[in-house]
């Protein structure tokens, strides 16, 4: 079978070669992004309730900046980028904080670009391959070659045109899923971090102890909805 099937997809030409390196570019970089795309690697909350608010509760923002500097994260280092300028205004922590999660984004958007473009080129080559391969069989027409001879040509070119235009299109809808999939993802997770830093902001803009503590409770209770609904779903 395996015989048979390298048989078959050498019909297909040249214009295999860079369809079959697309292919692995475009997985390699699907697998990276579904290993760095994972919530606990963007959004560690059980940090952010457990550790870092309480350090902050009790009056130890250094103490909370070392979770942060221990756990790196986009999360985290929007966390630490507030602590560390907790003492400013509450307008220059939305400035500060909208700074942080810019210099996270690429993080999350991190060879997007790159899946965009492997799609289109992928869909792209294929029709090349089409146009070669149709090109090979009209030439054969036209050719004083035997009958026997011509039907044997015009069958390859039809192959060839057929293999790589399926080819590109197996390249190229895989990537293109995969593709809207991550940046939909990158856009959840970048409005998440929004409410995340907003909540931090109110904490320490907050002037009273008890409004910390009122602060820390909703924060709790946001998390933990939140994580009862990831688990039930």
């Amino acid at each position: 079978m395996i015989e048979t099937g390298l048989a078959q997809l050498s019909k297909g030409g040249v214009i295999l070669i860079p369809l079959i390196i697309y292919s692995i570019w475009s997985h390699t970089i699907i697998f990276e992004r579904m290993f760095r795309l994972r919530r606990n690697q963007i959004i560690p909350s059980h940090l952010v309730t457990r550790s870092i608010y309480d350090e902050l509760v009790q009056g130890n923002p250094d103490a909370a900046v070392s979770i942060c500097n221990k756990r790196p994260s986009p999360l985290t280092n929007i966390f630490k980028a507030g602590i560390q300028n907790h003492g400013r205004s509450e307008e220059a922590l939305k400035v500060i904080l909208k700074v942080a999660i810019n210099n996270e984004k690429p993080i999350l958007h991190r060879y997007l670009s790159t899946l965009s473009m492997l799609a289109l080129v992928s869909m792209y080559t294929g029709l090349l391959g089409t146009i070669v391969g149709m090109t090979a069989s009209f030439n054969a027409l036209w050719r004083d070659d035997s009958q026997i001879g011509k039907l044997s040509e015009i069958a390859n070119g039809i192959s060839e045109a057929l293999l790589t235009t399926a080819a590109g299109l197996i390249v190229a809808l895989p990537t293109y899923i995969a593709y809207h999939y991550f940046t939909d993802q990158a856009r959840v997770f970048t409005i998440e971090l929004e409410r995340y830093a907003m909540s931090l902001i109110r904490f320490l803009s907050a002037e009273e102890r008890g409004m910390f503590d009122d602060e820390l409770e909703n924060i709790r209770h946001w998390t933990t909805k939140e994580s009862d609904e990831i688990t039930s779903s």
